[in-house]
């Protein structure tokens, strides 16, 4: 789940059930996107999509121990012991970086972090699946791939832990994951209290990581069950190939749709949502995520006003013709990618690639040189004693 920067005052939307925000969480759509049941399909591609597995491969950690939320939440920067690194990508001891010495980065104290069962579940998922990436209920730690070499690939338990433990993304599933959203209809809610309030179980999702090339990416937003706007993921880039192609990449991000995810989807009982899905080389589509149709999901190239517009527009088809009309102007779903330089847009993470006062530091021409200093103290093992 993303938040954008956009402002949104003016965007009348129907508010966010409880049911719409479970619905999009990994662990209720993963399993049946993972092995689709769609043999009575005749348009289903059973070659293309052999097992009818239109999602990357996961591996869901349930019920994350409180000890370990509190952890995440906590302010301490301290890595639970049994992480060996503080990246795997970065160099080792021997070339002259981080230490990976257990003993030196934890201490014996008994106020120190250890979570030996979870660190088994990952470690178990990550010989599984080889690197991979995480991501809590609903978010991915994105904001923070500059500590990890600018990606989310992770292939030690001391990788998805410091992933984690620095995303401020993440800390919005455990924080703030019921902002604005209705609960008075809530099935899990008590039905003498419309203040009830439900917990919320919180699980760790380790994927199988893939070399996805971002030019690939699209974002899919559905409205009342049709699908009314499809984007460019990355629209901080311009990709040449897209001008050409992207008609016939919305001819198979439809036809995606229509044959897995309308029917299947929170079994049809959720109209509005936000998906992402990615086209390979082999113009295979595949689901990566399901996100909220909500104002706290980045419209990417469309504004939500744009959007809420497509619906209402959706809507009034459907009240004229039941079985739907045909789209005479081909204009739905609308379509949009970067078609040149100029339509680049800004970088919604460009705040989130360093400390706030490394850039300062290292925007400031007098401070230079200490900049370069302090960056060459970051590459050194820490010469503090284990007891301090």
């Amino acid at each position: 789940m993303e938040r954008t920067s956009e402002s949104n005052e003016d965007v009348i939307m129907k508010p966010v059930t409880f049911e719409q925000l479970k619905a999009c969480q990994l662990s209720n759509w993963y399993p049946k996107f993972r092995s689709l049941n769609n043999s009575s399909n005749p348009t289903s591609n059973a070659e293309q999509y052999p097992n009818n597995n239109v999602t990357i491969r996961s591996i869901i950690i349930p019920s994350l121990p409180e000890k370990f939320i509190e952890y995440l939440k906590s302010d301490t920067v301290i890595l639970p012991k049994g992480a060996k690194e503080v990246s795997s990508l970065l160099p080792t001891d021997a070339d002259g970086g981080w230490s990976s010495d257990e003993d030196n980065q934890n201490s014996d104290s008994s106020e120190e972090a250890h979570f030996p069962e979870l660190n088994c579940q990952i470690q178990n998922a990550i010989d599984k699946l080889g690197p991979c990436m995480p991501k809590l209920n609903w978010s991915a730690p994105k904001d923070v791939t500059w500590l990890n070499e600018s990606t989310l690939k992770c292939g030690t338990v001391g990788d998805v832990y410091l992933l984690l433990k620095s995303s401020d993304f993440c800390m919005f599933d455990l924080e703030h994951a019921l902002d604005d959203i209705d609960m008075s209809s809530c099935r899990d809610c008590s039905t003498n209290s419309l203040d009830a309030n439900p917990s919320l179980e919180y699980e760790l999702i380790l994927r199988k990581w893939s070399n996805l090339h971002s030019s690939m990416e699209f974002r899919c937003f559905v409205a009342n069950h049709e699908l009314v706007g499809i984007c460019q993921r990355n629209h901080t880039q311009h990709y040449p190939h897209l001008k050409r192609e992207y008609m016939d990449m919305r001819a198979l991000v439809m036809d995606f749709f229509i044959i897995y995810i309308r029917e299947n989807f929170a079994d049809k009982l959720v109209a509005d949502y936000v998906f992402d899905v990615y086209v390979d080389k082999n113009e295979r589509v595949w689901l990566i995520d399901f996100n909220l149709w909500s104002t706290r999901t980045d419209g990417l190239m469309f504004t939500w006003k744009e959007l809420v517009k497509f619906a209402d527009e959706s809507d009034e088809d459907q009240a004229n013709d039941d079985l739907g009309v045909i789209n005479i102007d081909n204009t739905r779903p609308n379509m949009r990618v970067v078609m040149n330089e100029n339509e680049i847009h800004s970088d919604p993470l460009a705040s989130y690639r360093a400390p706030i006062d490394a850039v300062d530091l290292a925007s400031d021409q007098a401070g230079s040189q200490t900049f370069k200093e302090f960056m060459a103290m970051c590459a050194r093992p820490s010469e503090l004693d284990s007891d301090e």
